[in-house]
């Protein structure tokens, strides 16, 4: 049994507004007790307190913590965050580092505290981290038998590792992700590490898959509605507000964009989001030409911003929303992106219907804080009865629940997991979340096999470039960027990443490569001489030492992100 109190007090005496959450305390305990939990609590109760204890007790005793989100604009929220804690506890800086693409602050997740998401947290575990991956790409084709990278040292440098991953709810949405979980909570059991689960929204289902997979490890669920924190539900039962659903039977924007104006004299903090970046970025502009709103206080997050970029727009985030007042006044148009993790809240609240869990989460940016009233609109676009994805992004089926149960339901407190709780279990049933147990015992027994990664890149070219995620994620430069004399530095600076499905879309022409000339390295522009299409040789070219990234067809300001013009 560890002691973990200490840590979780001093984490709690660092913050500027010292609030006692009773559950977190409760969620401690169980920590100290059992190394695998589960952690249920609703939006805006702040579960990262926990991954901030547990990553000060590790270091404190001269251990690894790491702690992995599955988005990049979650990361990068919850990294400023815990350098503030660090600084504000007097702890050296060097102590805590990053791990993603297009940022290498930690690598081989070696700093003491590394975030990282969970893309690079599953390549480290396998063996095939970011640094070595062309290496074990060379050797798995037969193009070179030289150094392998370091393959043993990136898989120890996980198993001695506690390990939190945080909105554990993202990763639940496909097998390829669930058989991961499954696999990532055997393999840590098996180095006899810790592991912490966090979400606002785990379907009894998910509960029970996860369960029915794990018998053996004594995974503890934690769940806020079993030892419920009475005055927040006090707080939140006492907030007034109604929840509209409508369909949209014109020109969505038009209607939003009314929506907006006839609310924003009542209600100064609005949050829109979107299912697409394309649609967004519509709307931004057209309330900046259209709406009587101050300009400078109207913000567009997505993710397509280079790294810099997306690190002022959460500054200017917090910027806008620092005093946490009724009076303060923001309009607020994003993606998916805003949906888990960043702290931001609103008192008027318009969003393109989402699955139950996503939806849930994203209205935990709804009266977040000391707000007392508000308003919800949801509107949806008709789906025919063939069509598998909505919008090509969620799951037509999770989408029709959802709006079925929210139009027989109506008005409900979606702040209460005892009322959200049965939204979600309406909606995922026992077909929702599938686990291949042949996949699980292939990823379970790659770190044991300790001669070479060989069977981790098989599997993850098998597994199409992610253990993770059904779409591979490719670095991309935009063309309007482009210019001959940018060093590699500065290109990496702009780099965007972008799913493969976007980028067959987009069909781009030309990439940018590393070449040697006149005996030095140099980067140059050339024409792609291969099927973009084809997902395994895009993945071996994406992965071979002289691709830097494909030049997207579009224009780029750090106001809009990218605005990509499609082939014809």
């Amino acid at each position: 049994m560890i002691c973990l109190e200490p840590y979780f007090n001093a984490v709690l005496n660092s913050l500027t507004e010292k609030e006692e959450r009773p559950f977190l305390r409760h969620v401690i305990e169980y920590a100290e007790k059992y190394p695998f939990i589960v952690v249920e609590a609703p939006t805006g109760y702040g579960k990262s307190v926990i991954s901030q204890t547990v990553a000060l007790y590790s270091l404190a005793n001269g251990l690894k913590s790491i702690i992995a989100f599955p988005l990049r604009v979650l990361l990068e929220d919850q990294l400023s965050k815990f350098r503030k804690l660090l600084s504000k506890l007097s702890i050296r800086g060097d102590l805590i580092g990053a791990r993603y693409m297009g940022y290498a602050g930690s690598k081989y997740l070696i700093k003491p505290i590394t975030l990282t998401t969970v893309d690079t947290l599953s390549m480290t575990l396998f063996g095939i981290p970011p640094e070595d991956i062309e290496k074990a790409f060379k050797y798995w084709d037969g193009t070179s038998t030289r150094s392998l990278g370091h393959y043993l040292f990136s898989r120890t440098s996980v198993l001695l590792s506690d390990v939190v991953l945080d909105e554990v709810h993202l990763l639940a949405d496909s097998t390829k992700s669930l058989n991961f979980l499954i696999a990532l909570m055997r393999i840590i059991a098996s180095h006899g590490q810790r592991l912490i689960f966090m979400s606002a929204t785990i379907p009894k289902q998910l509960e029970k898959v996860i369960e029915e997979n794990t018998s053996d490890l004594n995974v503890r669920f934690v769940k806020f509605s079993e030892n419920p924190d009475e005055h927040f539900l006090s707080q939140r039962k006492n907030k007034k507000y109604d929840i509209t659903l409508e369909k949209m039977k014109e020109e969505k924007l038009d209607k939003i964009l009314e929506w907006l104006r006839d609310n924003i004299k009542e209600f100064r903090k609005a949050i829109v989001i979107f299912n697409t970046v394309e649609d967004a970025i519509r709307f931004y502009n057209k309330c900046k030409n259209e709406l009587d709103f101050p300009k400078d206080r109207i913000i567009l997050l997505h993710s397509r911003f280079t790294k810099n970029d997306r690190e002022n727009k959460i500054k200017l985030l917090e910027k806008v929303t620092k005093n946490k007042l009724a009076t303060d006044e923001y309009v607020i148009i994003s993606t998916q992106v805003i949906e888990a993790g960043i702290d931001i809240s609103s008192n008027l609240f318009i969003t393109e219907i989402a699955p139950a869990n996503s939806l849930i989460q994203r209205l935990g940016r709804f009266l977040r804080y000391k707000e007392e009233s508000g308003r919800v609109l949801i509107w949806y676009e008709p789906l025919s009865e063939n069509e598998e994805y909505y919008k090509g992004v969620y799951k037509a089926d999770f989408i029709r629940k959802t709006v079925d149960f929210l139009e027989s339901k109506g008005c409900m407190n979606i702040h209460i997991p005892s009322e959200y709780e049965q939204l979600l279990n309406e909606v995922y049933d026992g077909d929702s979340f599938v686990v291949k147990q042949k996949e699980v015992r292939d990823l379970t027994l790659i770190p044991y096999i300790l001669e070479t990664p060989e069977k981790a890149i098989e599997k993850f070219v098998e597994l199409e470039g992610s253990f993770i995620r059904e779409d591979l994620i490719v670095p991309s430069l935009p063309s309007s960027i482009w210019r001959e004399d940018l060093t590699l530095e500065k290109i990496e600076d702009f780099i965007i990443p972008i799913n493969f499905s976007m980028i067959k879309k987009i069909c781009p022409r030309e990439e940018i490569v590393i070449s040697e000339k006149d005996q030095k390295m140099v980067v140059e522009k050339r024409q792609i001489n291969f099927s973009i299409n084809n997902s395994i040789k895009t993945l071996r070219h994406v992965m071979s030492s002289d691709f830097v990234a494909f030049i997207v067809e579009g224009e780029y300001s750090d106001e809009l992100g990218l605005e990509v013009r499609r082939s014809e």
